[in-house]
């Protein structure tokens, strides 16, 4: 999931920013979660804001870090939300969206 980040975001807070916008889900899902990265060059996503439902319903997220502290990888574990069960491998979520915010920044 490529971000596109809003109007106004990344915004700076200290040396680091926050930030918010929306992506759409993988045309072919793979179990374990989604990359998730902006569309920032060189930004690194330092923490991703709780579960984040689809604008349709039918999904949540949940944000996934492959480590603590700077520099970690995301991805986006994709939830069927009448369910409760991870989407299936080979799924095509592209045209489902959700809005991900956090904090994050360049180095």
């Amino acid at each position: 999931m490529v971000l596109i980040l809003n109007h106004g975001y990344p915004d700076l807070v200290g040396k680091r920013s926050a930030f918010c916008g929306y992506g759409n889900g993988p045309k072919s899902y793979v179990t374990g979660g989604d990359p998730v990265q902006t569309n920032q060059f060189q930004y690194y996503i330092d923490s991703v804001e709780g579960q984040s439902l689809t604008v349709d319903g039918l999904y949540y997220g949940l944000p996934i870090p492959s480590t603590v502290g700077p520099r970690a990888t995301w991805k986006m574990k994709w939830i069927v939300a009448s369910t409760n069960v991870e989407v299936a491998n080979g799924v095509n979520l592209s045209a489902s969206q959700m809005v991900v915010s956090g904090m994050g920044g360049t180095y």
